[in-house]
């Protein structure tokens, strides 16, 4: 039994939460649905089984391993993705012992991996994977520096605390294929078939969202300015993002709310779901969308983040500046 190599879903966050303007500049709006691949700085732990050694059962997880462990290096090789865990292992003929380096929150500790073979195939008795991948919406793309920002917010591993060790990726074009509407019980989520052909790669990962070189030439679409966080007013507006295949709609929605901060923080706007489109194919706001520009007067006043625990026509979106002051710092 080889490595088995887990993908998570991107999780669309449930929760509920005098600003200093930053600067208004010209961009291309986006809505373009993205699959996302972060990638860890090594491979990271996630579970364990049981094999059996000196006719015995042994579970790592039980014994010399934690899950949130991540692997650095095999017998002092540096480990980058599962294929370097790999190549050790299967071209290492003496021995069936390996020196793991490991880094366990803070330290960094090694740690003996034992392999058994059967069938000419190994085991090693952990689950282990290389990257997290989700699908998200491109918020915005700048042609002056050929950057985009998307998501939002953090790019998120359930089982781990793993935001610091996702930090670079790739985005790809993705089609969606269906959607499974949200309810008050539970969020829905955009299905898509996510390509190999990547259009960006990701230099920076942080609570609002992911950055980085987009590869695409989007120019010929419609250039739009920034609002600045007083700019933006309660009443009508609209956010892009894709419902179907790859077609770009407006969905129209009602700010309700907006929050007053001086610092960087998530959920300044507030809106109610109106557009009868997404109400019948979604049900409201649905994992997916995370990255949609908000659109108010002609200008780019946030995106979409976060939908209400119980009650999926509630959204919640982070403002603009927001999100380009988080890009300029990286």
């Amino acid at each position: 039994m080889l490595f088995k190599k887990l993908f998570l879903s991107l999780i669309l966050a449930l929760t509920i939460i005098n600003p200093v303007a930053a600067y208004a500049i010209s961009l291309i709006p986006g809505g373009d649905s993205i699959g996302i691949e972060l990638d860890y700085q090594g491979v990271v732990i996630t579970g364990g089984y049981a094999i059996e050694i000196d006719n015995k059962s042994y579970n790592p997880i039980s014994n010399d391993f934690q899950v949130g462990d991540l692997i650095t290096a095999i017998d002092d090789q540096k480990v980058t993705c599962i294929e370097d865990l790999t190549y050790v292992i299967k071209n290492k003929t003496d021995d069936l012992t390996y020196d793991l380096t490991i880094k366990r929150g803070d330290n960094v500790i090694h740690q003996g991996l034992k392999v058994v073979y059967d069938n000419q195939q190994f085991s090693t008795g952990l689950y282990v994977k290389d990257s997290i991948s989700g699908v998200g919406t491109l918020t915005f793309y700048n042609p002056e520096t050929h950057s985009f920002g998307a998501l939002g917010h953090a790019m998120s591993d359930s089982k781990l605390d793993s935001e610091s060790l996702l930090q670079e990726g790739s985005i790809y074009e993705s089609n969606v294929t269906s959607i499974k509407k949200a309810t008050s019980q539970s969020s829905g989520n955009k299905i898509a078939d996510i390509s190999n052909v990547e259009i960006g790669s990701i230099n920076s990962h942080s609570q609002f969202g992911i950055y980085g070189t987009y590869n695409y030439d989007i120019s010929n679409r419609e250039m739009m300015e920034t609002a600045t966080i007083e700019e933006t007013k309660l009443g009508k507006a609209y956010f892009l993002t894709v419902l179907e295949g790859n077609e770009i709609v407006k969905c129209e929605i009602e700010i309700t709310k907006l929050n007053s901060q001086d610092t960087v923080k998530e959920k300044g706007i507030e809106f109610t779901v109106t557009d009868k489109e997404v109400i019948e194919k979604a049900n409201g706001i649905v994992q997916g969308m995370s990255g949609s520009p908000i659109i108010q007067n002609n200008k780019i006043v946030g995106c979409v983040t976060h939908v209400s625990g119980n009650n999926p026509m509630t959204g919640y979106g982070l403002y603009i500046d927001w999100m380009l002051e988080m890009d300029s710092q990286e």
